[in-house]
């Protein structure tokens, strides 16, 4: 081989060489190098760009994820195979890569809305419109409702329609499709309501607790205590009033429950007994059931300086009012009062605003509206009424 062949055959090496590395360096990753800042489950009414845009703020960067769950799928059958990035389904699981790997697969720059820059709540593109709210009059008439919703209608462009009855009646609007999104407070009756197929991912949102109130004179002699049975004995045993809201609610529910649970027979009340156990039934001219919400439960316990249970939030709500009624019980595990947020189910009922009540569950479950929920009350009062309880705000903590 001749001098000049070989001088040829080392250019044509060099130029290949020279012209295959940018391709080599512009390869995509490895599977297994694919790394997921989050991994994600597909809810129901979910889709790619929503879960971009909450990701990175750009519901254009859809594709990244697509891409980042198709590289782990490879390597992990546990994720998913998206082949059309217009269909995914309600529990897969996606990669949600770190932003500048996201950027780095889309080949563009990632920019944040100015909001999400500033570190407040990001307003969303989509458009909710009319929302039917079914909840509890607690919810309402402690103020907490006035306080937080402006923040999810200004953010989601909706009309919030706020319907405030007792669990009971809530849930049963629920059922009719008579509402959107349920708030409510009797976790028996919400884990039935999902498990009949009325209502789909249901979520904790907050918790606060009951008390029982009084006249300050307290006739029964219950302050102080820190069982809500026992003191509820002890009322019915002096024959005190107590007003029961008596309308199927959370309070009721739970006013029912501690009465079933004072399993103290005595001669001066009457009892019932019910699988060998006797506890007290309230019964007489010293028991009222009114049926009515909580706030006008506390009126007129207060006019007629009666006992009655009531959420902490609500009451203290009514002091500012001018009621005379006192806290006399708490403290007891057994008046822990969670709330629960709940889509209805448009498989059952197609005209129920789906996406608008999944938005909702989303925004009220976020580490932004649980701040909200936090501060509710502290002006006022030294401490807040309600306390944040969702998941992403248990993460945070």
């Amino acid at each position: 081989m001749n001098k000049h062949r070989i001088f040829f055959i080392l250019v044509i090496l060099a130029v290949l060489a020279f012209t295959l590395q940018p391709a080599v360096l512009a390869a995509p990753p490895a599977q297994n190098k694919v790394m997921c800042e989050q991994e994600v489950v597909v809810q129901v009414n979910d889709w790619l760009s929503k879960i971009a845009e909450k990701a990175y703020g750009d519901v254009f960067s859809y594709q990244a994820i697509a891409k980042a769950t198709n590289a782990k799928h490879a390597a992990d059958d546990s994720f998913a195979n998206i082949e059309d990035v217009d269909l995914i389904e309600p529990g897969w699981k996606l990669c949600i890569p770190p932003a500048a790997d996201a950027a780095a697969l889309l080949n563009r720059t990632l920019v944040a809305p100015p909001a999400a820059q500033t570190g407040a709540p990001a307003a969303s593109s989509l458009e909710v419109g009319r929302l039917v709210l079914a909840t509890t009059t607690s919810t309402d008439n402690s103020g907490l409702l006035n306080a937080i919703l402006p923040d999810f209608e200004a953010r989601y462009h909706a009309n919030v329609e706020v319907i405030a009855v007792g669990t009971g009646q809530a849930i049963q609007l629920g059922q009719n499709g008579d509402a959107d999104v349920i708030l409510v407070h009797a976790r028996a009756r919400e884990d039935a309501f999902v498990s009949a197929g009325y209502g789909i991912n249901r979520q904790d949102a907050m918790y606060n607790d009951f008390v029982i109130v009084g006249p300050p004179d307290d006739p029964a002699g219950i302050k102080g205590m820190h069982d809500a049975p026992a003191a509820l004995s002890k009322i019915a045993a002096s024959q005190s009033p107590f007003i029961s809201r008596g309308d199927d609610s959370g309070t009721h529910i739970k006013e029912q429950g501690l009465w079933q649970a004072t399993n103290t027979p005595l001669v001066e009340a009457p009892s019932i007994k019910n699988s060998n156990k006797t506890f007290v039934k309230p019964a007489g001219n010293w028991y009222q059931s009114v049926g009515q919400g909580m706030g006008a439960t506390l009126t007129l316990a207060n006019e007629q300086q009666a006992y009655t249970l009531s959420d902490r939030a609500t009451y203290l709500a009514r002091t500012l009012e001018g009621i005379d009624l006192e806290i006399l019980v708490e403290g007891d595990s057994r008046l822990f009062n969670p709330y629960g947020v709940i889509a209805v189910n448009p498989t059952l009922h197609p005209a129920v605003n789906a996406t608008g009540a999944e938005a909702f569950i989303e925004w009220i479950t976020s580490v932004e509206t649980q701040k909200l929920i936090a501060k509710f009350g502290v002006d006022k009062f030294g401490a807040p009424l309600f306390t944040p309880d969702s998941a992403a705000w248990k993460a945070e903590k």
